[in-house]
């Protein structure tokens, strides 16, 4: 079936180098790693003799954050360890790089994750050279895994997760699946769930282990007094302000949360929105349609040149929102009221803040039924209800400070799946 996959995939990227040209006129995201991800100038420096090199992927953002303790804690366990790190997107190319290489120096090189064919992933291979690779969560592609083989190097897939739909789907080719899945050296899931969906594809069962989610380990919390107010004093909070914060918005939410901050406001005249779409790109479109609605938005980015209190912010600089959230009264969670997944909701939750979501949390879906179900966090199923919701929340400080409470709560009783993979690792001898 391999066989099978070669030509296909060879084909469609034959099909596909027809279209370059158009693709980089038009794309700045994908003109910015093409290269890379076919195998041409990667940056990748050999590997040291004697050194051990491992190999740690990362799809995009969300990955990324997902990532920083599993890497710092390996880091900080295994100091001699050689650590190449990849991203398949921009965005998450640029996370890495402020965060795992500007911030921290906890990787030793970053460059960007392969396209499927051959060419490229034997290319890259032998550029890296990896003792093994770590795949974060998810893209997991069928050559990279039959080259990883032949090869005979190993790869664990932790902090992974299957959802019903993607079930589904494997099930339907489940020979495949099943061979698919197999040529991993391990697979650590988030829950019992995903565990018990990934046996169902026939992969045996020892090689699946139940360690819990990483991002339970998320260090949100390390941000002192100081820090805090020098955030409130750069976004004009004041004492009577309340701040909302609509976190990793997609296309469609921006107007619905338009319309429920003009709502909101009537009650609340001194209320903040501080809005950070997944893609800061948008924020200038995002900006025309607030000012054209008569909101007085401004781009984070201009906030120096400003004379009087803004009504909404969008942020338009990556990395800083999880750091927001310490500022705010109640945190909503992009993505989840369109068909997108939703996002994390613990980054407002380690900061012991209420949080609201819609109603499609699929791709978090445990971490948004323990905060639901513990009392710190309600869904919403349209702007009527997040006005309504909101409302509630900034008008009573004890239900702000209960659900704060209740999110911490989640946060910290879930902690551990770092130590725990770390561990499976060293027992797999792959650290």
């Amino acid at each position: 079936m391999i066989f099978f996959y070669k030509i296909l995939i060879n084909i469609l990227f034959v099909i596909t180098l027809l279209f370059l040209p158009f693709i980089c006129l038009f794309s700045e995201k994908r003109r910015a790693n093409l290269c890379q991800r076919l195998g041409f100038k990667t940056g990748f420096k050999k590997k040291v003799s004697g050194k051990k090199r491992l190999w740690i992927h990362a799809l995009s953002v969300g990955e990324v954050v997902s990532a920083l303790p599993f890497v710092k804690a390996l880091k900080d366990r295994h100091k001699d360890i050689d650590i190449v790190f990849t991203a398949s997107t921009k965005t998450g190319f640029d996370m890495a790089d402020q965060c795992l290489v500007r911030d921290g120096g906890l990787v030793d090189q970053l460059g960007y994750f392969p396209f499927d064919p051959g060419y490229c992933v034997k290319k890259i291979i032998r550029r890296i050279e990896p003792g093994a690779v770590v795949i974060v969560e998810t893209d997991l592609w069928p050559n990279f895994l039959h080259e990883m083989k032949k090869s005979k190097i190993p790869v664990v897939l932790i902090n992974a997760r299957l959802s019903k739909r993607s079930l589904k789907g494997y099930l339907f080719f489940k020979k495949f699946s099943a061979m698919f899945f197999s040529s991993l050296a391990g697979i650590m899931a988030q829950s019992p769930l995903d565990g018990e969906r990934f046996q169902r594809l026939g992969i045996d069962k020892n090689k699946i282990s139940v360690v819990g989610n990483i991002k339970f380990d998320q260090p949100y919390m390390n941000m002192d007094k100081n820090h805090v107010k020098s955030l409130m004093d750069s976004f004009y909070v004041q004492r009577e302000t309340r701040v909302f914060i609509a976190g990793s918005t997609h296309d469609g939410e921006e107007k619905i949360l338009c319309d429920v901050y003009k709502k909101v406001k009537k009650n609340f005249q001194r209320l903040l929105m501080i809005l950070a779409p997944r893609d800061p790109k948008r924020c200038p479109e995002i900006l025309s349609y607030f000012l054209s609605n008569d909101v007085k938005a401004v781009l984070m980015s201009t906030m120096d040149k400003l004379k009087d209190h803004p009504e909404v912010i969008l942020v338009d600089k990556i990395g800083i929102l999880s750091k927001l959230y310490s500022i705010c009264d109640v945190a909503f969670i992009g993505g989840s009221m369109v068909r997108q997944g939703g996002h994390n909701p613990l980054e407002p939750a380690a900061f012991a803040k209420p949080v609201l979501f819609g109603t499609d949390m699929t791709d978090f879906l445990q971490i948004s039924s323990l905060l639901t179900g513990h009392g710190a966090a309600r869904k919403v199923k349209s702007g009527h209800e997040l006005v309504k919701e909101l409302e509630i929340m900034l008008g009573d400080t004890r239900v702000r400070q209960q659900m704060g409470k209740k999110s911490l709560e989640v946060f910290l009783q879930n902690s551990g799946a770092v130590k725990r993979i770390i561990k499976n690792m060293e027992i797999l001898h792959i650290v």
